[in-house]
């Protein structure tokens, strides 16, 4: 993929009501290269999500994490001051215990900033999918046409 294919999906924010580009992919490593070339672009900043909340999250006794799960991504998203965030590495959001659901946090949070987020599953039936039906963090979400999703694994690299 191309970092000018997600530019275009980017000049779509204006016309969305939330300023979110979803990256779907079960390739982990074709996803966070994907991103880390858009980083290299400029005009972009990147966060390793898994890393920077486990941080914050590991002095807290796990029944009490999803009390301040908001409250830490809130602190490190607040001093970045470029206007493209980019999530890579998202599955403690679909930890259990922190009682949230992901797709509706990433939502929220770009409607005050632009955010690219890889999603860590697959794109069908026009739905989003993380781990296989049965799975305990298993979740299904409609795409919806207020934010923006592309399929990297349907697309040559």
């Amino acid at each position: 993929m191309r970092t000018g294919d997600i530019a275009k999906a980017l000049m779509l924010f204006p016309h969305k009501y939330y300023q979110l580009l979803l990256i779907a992919s079960v390739n982990s490593h074709k996803q966070s290269f994907t991103l880390k070339q858009l980083v290299e672009g400029g005009g972009y900043f990147y966060i390793n999500l898994n890393l920077a909340l486990a941080e914050h999250l590991m002095t807290v006794p796990t029944h009490d994490r999803c009390l301040y799960i908001n409250q830490y991504i809130d602190e490190i998203v607040k001093d970045i001051c470029t206007e493209t965030i980019i999530f890579d590495h998202i599955e403690i959001l679909f930890e259990k215990p922190l009682k949230i659901n992901p797709l509706a946090l990433l939502k929220n949070l770009s409607r005050y900033r632009r955010l690219i987020a890889a999603w860590p599953g697959v794109i069908k039936d026009d739905a989003l999918i993380y781990a296989k039906a049965g799975h305990h963090e298993y979740v299904k979400y409609p795409i919806e046409v207020d934010f923006t999703v592309i399929d990297i694994d349907r697309i040559k690299l």
